[in-house]
């Protein structure tokens, strides 16, 4: 989407403006007691939670589309202190992910965070089967679903756990939700942003 391209400094600062522990503090249990292997963040933005998953001990690949905010969120990368291991960044999108498919790898920890309002109900049902081919064996899928509409023009859909579980029906996905929350306030205080999230478990 454009939007973050023309206004990557202004999304970078506003995503860095709350922690990762804040944000995803519900799913963190469903982590392994010493975190390791291969993690994939899709929609990376400023790189955050990428950060973070690597100082976890993660080998963390970030995807980013919009080139501006992924450029921020490299150059901001390198003045950090450095991770066990590099943050492997990339240009490509859902649904397809055709570049992450190309590099024939396989992950422990697939996030989606505040991605998957943005994708039409057919690029959903296109995109959870690509994102589900990606996962390790008994991998996590990590989707915080975001309720409530943008005023600044960006374009979203509405997005329900009970539509993922039935895309996992439709599809034979071996997926098994391991998390469903109730409605959870905005970090960033939006009263009109409520918050959602869904951990999905590779059998």
């Amino acid at each position: 989407m454009s939007i973050y391209h023309d206004n990557a400094t202004a999304f970078f600062h506003q995503y860095e403006t709350v922690t990762t522990a804040d944000v995803h503090r519900s799913w963190f249990a469903q982590l392994p007691v010493a975190p390791s292997g291969n993690a994939l963040d899709i929609g990376a933005g400023s790189g955050r939670d990428a950060r973070f998953l690597a100082s976890l001990g993660f080998r963390v690949t970030a995807v980013e589309p919009a080139n501006a905010l992924r450029e921020q969120a490299i150059a901001y990368g390198q003045q950090q202190p450095a991770p066990k291991h590099k943050i492997e960044w990339l240009a490509d999108q859902l649904p397809s992910l055709t570049k992450v498919v190309g590099l024939q790898q396989s992950y422990d920890l697939v996030l989606l965070s505040a991605v998957w309002m943005h994708l039409t109900t057919q690029e959903r049902a296109l995109a959870l089967p690509v994102l589900a081919s990606l996962m390790a064996p008994d991998a996590l899928l990590v989707l915080t679903l975001r309720h409530g509409y943008f005023s600044d023009g960006r374009q979203s859909y509405p997005v329900s756990a009970d539509e993922i579980l039935q895309l996992i029906q439709q599809h034979h996905l071996p997926l098994t939700a391991t998390l469903v929350t109730d409605l959870e306030p905005d970090t960033l205080g939006r009263s009109d942003v409520l918050w959602q999230t869904v951990a999905l478990k590779k059998e």
